[in-house]
């Protein structure tokens, strides 16, 4: 629980106050002890260890005494805390898809039936993704918990989408470095839908800010936080893509006073108490509005911070381009690695599951089908041409397939665009992976299959899967990879033969038919 509460401290007493003084007793005359007489024999001496035990007991019932009103103490303060404020935190990081929406909604619609004072959404993103941000803004708008949006930390953005959803919350903070819009698209993967400006205009007159600068937002201008008399050389390849003209650039102290936002904070416990005592204006329930005053104290609130689970955290990371295409080439890898495995272990229910997760980055995310088609494609000719050893024209079509299709796969703008050393290192990796690495694996194994293959010289064997021209042939109780012998063509299942010699360049036997050739049959 953040921010940490420090209970009363009991006092100690000794410590502080005046000493009391206490009168004297009278100090009676010495007498001269007397001597005492022998102990008799059958009482014994009285042991010192009894008064030693009883001292210890009183000690200890001290201490325990001592102790347990510490404790009381305590828990009265954990008590005093815990009747603080209730103050829900919602990270939202990332682009604005479905898993983020139902996550807000979720949490505005908790906040209400727990009687929360506050909901304060610490937002980065940089715009929508396949989600209506106009209805995830109104049902902020008409939260009756009052709604905080933070652009925070700082650093932060609150781009296309998140610049409408940021002026919806009834009050808007910034942080130091961060950006505020523009506000178009609000989907990052179509085009400006106008009206826009409008809505910024309605939710910033409500607000109490500047209407006019919140409708330029929708015009393509941004708003930069700096911090407090900090000269910032900004970079303009830092601002969001679809920035228009020079951005105005704010310090913290003027940003409340150029009505950009109510205010700004570098941290979570300084939104906290900047919103304590501040008005607000939120529905109440009857189609009207009330004024609400927060009484948020910093020390006694209970700060709860509201994150997605884990399956939702995987799949709202599946929004990231670079990942989802890392997780699609791999997974690919790894299904083709266990194909030319005898058997389907391990490797190829981890590869399938992480080209599910990749195919599903793809689903969400903006792509040209014909790239996406093309990569599938290359990766086919390289695994046929894997297969019958060719390394020839296949695998040159496949590996131009390969990089064509990974270059153009993602159609969006800039962030939803993989990163370019995500993409060269794939192409590269996907080529080796193909051309060297499992052409050396299979022809290990080849070898290892071959084993002892001089001893079946001059058996005779059947066809076991017809030779075309590569097959597999059954000799002296074991099965062995042949290639049907020059000019004749294929030679069909339970065709006779004997092995002439071991070919061990393509890691088969040598074989002649023992027929008469007029008894094959070529298919």
């Amino acid at each position: 629980m953040y921010p940490l509460v420090a209970g009363p401290t009991p006092a100690v007493p000794g410590r502080g106050a005046a000493p009391t003084l206490c009168p004297m007793p009278p100090v009676p005359a010495r007498v001269p002890p007397r001597p005492s007489p022998p102990p008799h024999p059958n009482v014994p001496p009285p042991a010192s260890a009894a008064g030693a035990v009883v001292r210890s007991t009183r000690r200890l019932a001290a201490l325990g005494a001592l102790l347990a009103g510490a404790l009381l103490l305590a828990l009265s303060g954990v008590a005093g805390a815990q009747a603080g404020a209730t103050v829900e935190v919602v990270q939202v990081d990332g682009p604005l898809d479905g898993r983020i929406v139902a996550h807000v909604d979720a949490a505005l619609e908790r906040a209400a039936e727990q009687g929360s004072e506050v909901v304060v959404l610490e937002l980065d993103t940089e715009g929508g993704l396949r989600h209506d941000g106009v209805d995830l803004a109104e049902r902020i708008a008409a939260s009756p918990v009052p709604v905080a949006v933070w652009v925070g930390p700082p650093g932060a953005r609150a781009g296309g989408a998140g610049a409408l959803v940021a002026h919806a919350g009834h009050v808007l903070a910034t942080s130091p470095a961060s950006v505020l819009g523009p506000a178009v698209p609000l989907d990052l993967a179509g085009e400006p839908d106008g009206g826009e400006g409008a809505l910024l205009a309605d939710y910033a007159e409500a607000r109490g800010l500047d209407a006019e600068l919140a409708g330029s937002l929708a015009e393509g201008r941004a708003v930069v936080t700096v911090p407090d008399g900090g000269e910032v050389a900004f970079d303009p390849d830092a601002l969001p893509y679809h920035t228009e003209g020079e951005p105005l650039v704010l310090d913290v102290d003027e940003v409340a006073d150029a009505g950009a936002a109510a205010f700004a904070a570098s941290e979570l416990p300084d939104v906290l108490f900047a919103l304590d005592g501040r008005e607000v204006s939120v529905a109440d329930g009857e189609g009207g509005r009330a004024t609400r005053v927060l009484d948020l104290d910093p020390v006694t609130a209970q700060v709860r911070f509201d994150n997605l689970g884990l399956l939702d955290q995987v799949l709202h990371a599946m929004g990231d381009p670079t990942l989802a295409y890392v997780l699609l080439i791999g997974g690919a890898l790894a299904v083709a690695f266990e194909l030319f495995q005898p058997g389907f272990g391990v490797a190829g229910v981890a590869g399938a599951l992480v080209l599910a997760a990749g195919l599903y980055g793809l689903w969400v995310l903006p792509v040209a089908w014909w790239a996406l088609l093309l990569l599938a494609a290359g990766l086919a000719l390289l695994a046929v041409d894997l297969a019958i050893a060719g390394l020839g024209v296949p695998s040159a079509a496949g590996a131009v397939g390969v990089g064509v299709g990974s270059w153009w796969l993602f159609d969006g703008p800039p962030p939803l665009q993989a990163s370019p050393w995500a993409l060269g290192i794939g192409i590269v990796a996907t080529v080796l992976f193909f051309v060297v690495l499992m052409t050396i694996v299979l022809r290990t194994q080849g070898e290892q299959e071959m084993a002892g293959a001089e001893s079946v010289v001059g058996s005779t064997g059947v066809v076991r899967s017809m030779l075309n021209p590569a097959g597999h042939v059954f000799v002296d109780g074991a099965l062995w990879r042949a290639r049907a012998p020059e000019g004749v063509g294929k030679v069909k299942t339970g065709t006779q033969v004997r092995v002439t010699g071991v070919d061990h360049e393509a890691t088969s036997l040598a074989v002649e038919l023992v027929e008469e050739p007029s008894q094959t049959a070529a298919r």
